[in-house]
This record gives structure tokens, sequence and C-alpha cells, in this order.
């Protein structure tokens, strides 16, 4: 039985007690991005050690400052029917004082979360401070793609020793104008290639800093990860940029932006991560700075005002027909979706989870052989709400 108040569970949770095991991020406890705001940065956090079972506690440091990144659910037909979920603004540098605002797309889906998309709109910047030229500039017509495959931010399953990497290639195009190199709306093309690793380093409890008190200690998994991206440009036919040009910019051929080393903590059933650690080209020390989550911290191991209280029984278990049954007691938010994984993580059955009367009833399908699985029912923001393990004997 699962009881959202069961005091005995809280006290623990209060408690601390180590000696656990990792828990595994799944695609139904990897809500999709929603408006995130994280306190900082702050630039005096001392690194962090991985660790096994590891006890972090950061709950001394604070600030009065906070960074809000806000994702905004995808409607456009354009990346919809691609599997694009939300984007959000970002920016990307061609130069130390030269770049252009791109909005990123990511895709959740079975497999873990991607990067798959941009959306430029029309951009115009002076090139004054370059050339000392008033009517020199560079312009980024509006522009649209969907990349296969996609930089992987997330796996589905993960934890600890997962590790997963990609690399993906997208292009955007933008018209140079330059006096002095006889230049007038000239269209070039822009080519970066992102490589990024991701690996499950640690595990353990973390605890933050909350309102003038420590959060609870929350079970996370400890993820490093390793990014950078290589720059090409090419003139419109396919050729590469004039090395002058480039020059004159401060700008080489291959040239390595956005080189980023960062560990991310994540606790279950959130996407978004307890504390960033970032330490841009740094070998993983010191930290050039560090954020906190602000968003649904527990300080006293009682849950917050809001959410809903509801039990499950899951029946029959162990199943011996093939047929299961899941009751649902008390007050409890809207289910969307249920899925079954079986003991590696592997989804072996889903499907809508309709409940009738405080019941939902599922039979299972022939490939979910003799043995232990877990059921989670998630709702309609991919937050999971239920998680029941069973067994089956057929």
């Amino acid at each position: 039985m699962q009881k959202i108040y069961l005091l005995f569970l809280l006290l623990i949770i209060s408690g601390g007690i180590s000696g656990q095991t990792p828990f595994t991020i799944t695609e139904s406890n990897f809500p999709v991005y929603e408006n995130q705001v994280f306190l900082g940065p702050l630039s005096t956090v001392p690194s962090l050690s991985p660790a096994v079972d590891g006890n972090w506690d950061f709950s001394a440091f604070t600030s009065d400052e906070t960074y809000t990144n806000p994702f905004i659910a995808e409607t456009d037909p354009f990346y919809t029917d691609e599997g694009i979920d939300v984007y959000v603004l970002d920016f990307k540098s061609l130069t130390n004082t030269l770049g252009y605002y791109v909005y990123s797309e990511f895709d959740f889906n079975e497999n873990g979360v991607y990067d798959r998309g941009i959306y430029v709109s029309e951009q115009e910047y002076p090139l004054t401070d370059f050339t000392g030229n008033a009517n020199d500039k560079i312009v980024f017509p509006m522009q649209t793609y969907v990349y296969e495959g996609g930089r992987q931010t997330m796996q589905f399953p993960a934890t600890y020793q997962s590790s997963w990497s990609s690399v993906s290639r997208r292009s955007v195009n933008l018209n140079i104008t330059v006096s002095a190199f006889g230049l007038n709306n000239t269209p070039f093309q822009q080519v970066f290639s992102f490589f990024r690793t991701d690996t499950v380093i640690g595990w353990g409890k973390m605890r933050i800093h909350e309102n003038g008190v420590p959060t609870i200690p929350y079970d996370v998994l400890m993820v490093r990860s390793a990014q950078f991206a290589v720059d090409s440009f090419y003139s419109a036919n396919g050729a590469p940029a004039p090395a002058p040009l480039m020059a004159a910019f401060g700008i080489t051929q291959g040239q390595h932006t956005g080189v980023t080393n960062r560990y991310t903590m994540f606790r279950e059933g959130y996407s978004r991560p307890l504390a960033i650690f970032n330490y841009g080209s740094n070998n993983y020390t010191p930290p050039a700075n560090v954020y906190f989550d602000t968003q649904d911290l527990n300080t006293t191991g009682t849950f917050q005002p809001g959410q809903s209280t509801f039990a499950t029984v899951l029946f029959p278990n162990p199943s011996t027909s093939g047929d299961l049954t899941l009751q649902v007691v008390g007050d409890a938010p809207q289910f969307d979706t249920y899925k079954i994984y079986d003991m590696e993580g592997k989804i072996v059955q889903k499907g809508p989870a309709q409940l009738e009367n405080g019941v939902l009833q599922i039979r299972l399908n022939d490939p979910v052989i003799n043995g232990t699985y877990t059921l989670q029912v998630t709702g309609n923001k991919k937050q999971t709400l239920v998680s029941e393990q069973f067994v089956v004997v057929r």
C-alpha cells in the first residue's frame, strides 16, 4: 500500500538514514521541463566531491539572487509533429562580444531527453566595433530546424554508473555586410557540432538552503557532464569563409565554444536539478558558479500544502491470471498514463490510466513473463503519482 502522508516514511526521510540504494531516473519520474527558478549564481561555494552513498550538506550557502529558466510548452505543429515538447531561449556566441539568440527545442521520449531543434528569429547586429564602419552588419534571417537524433541531455533509464553520449550537427544561416571585404548582405553559414558525455558518478543525500533553514536530506543522483561545440564557417558555395574575414572577427575555423563541465544533482520525480555546479572549462574544480533549486523544497519532513491525500492498493499480488487492479482511495489528482517496468528499467507495457469509480484495471500482455515488475502511474505533467511493485506468477 502506498500512502502519501505515511508518518513512518516521513520519519525516515527527516532522519537522513544512510545506507540506501540509488534510485533510477525513468520517463515516468522525469517530468517535462517547466519554469525553473534557482538560487544564485553563487560563486563562493566549495567544490562538490563525487561519492557513493555520499552526504552533501550545502544548507549554509544562500544568496539574494535568483535565476529563472523559463521553459515554454511547444504548440507549433512544425515542432510538435516531430515530438518536440518544450523550448527555451538560449544564446549562441560567435565571439566574446558578438552572438545571437536562439530557441532550443526539447523532445521527451521513451529513451530520454534530446535537444533536437532550433528556432532563430530575424536578428540584426552592427559590426562597427569590428570594422569601424557604421553600415557594416550581420543579419540572421528567421529559420527553423529539427535535427535527427539531437543532443541527448538525459537517458532513460539512468542510475549509478549509467553513461550516455551524443554528437549533433546543426547549421545557422547568416548574411554579412562588410564594405572592406566587398560583402553586401552576402550569405554565410555557421555549422557547429555539439559533443556531450554524461555519466552518473555518485549518489547519496543532499541538503540545501531554504528560507533560513536546511532542507531535508534529499536522495540524489550525481551526474557529471562535459560538452563543447566545434564551430566552422562557410560561404554560400560551401567553401570555408575567407581567412582574413575570420581574423577580423577573431574567429578561427574549428574553434571550440560553449565548453562546459558540470555536476548536476537530480532528485527523484523532478527534471529540475536540486543543484548545478558549473565549472566552465575548469577540470571540475573550483566551481565558476553554483545554482540551487528554490521550488517544492521541504524543510520539516512534512508534505507541503496543496498536495493530494490518497492511498493505493494493487492486487492480486502476486498476479497469477495476468489481471491487475489498482484501487485508489482518497483525494487523488488526475491520472494520465501507466507504465510497467521490468527489473532492468525497461518498459514492457504502457497505456492510458483511466480510473472508473476509483479503480484502474490492467490486463497484462503475454510478453510480461513471470518476474518482478513496477507499476508507475503519472499525471498530466508526467509527474509520478503511483509506484507499486508486483510479482507475476502464471
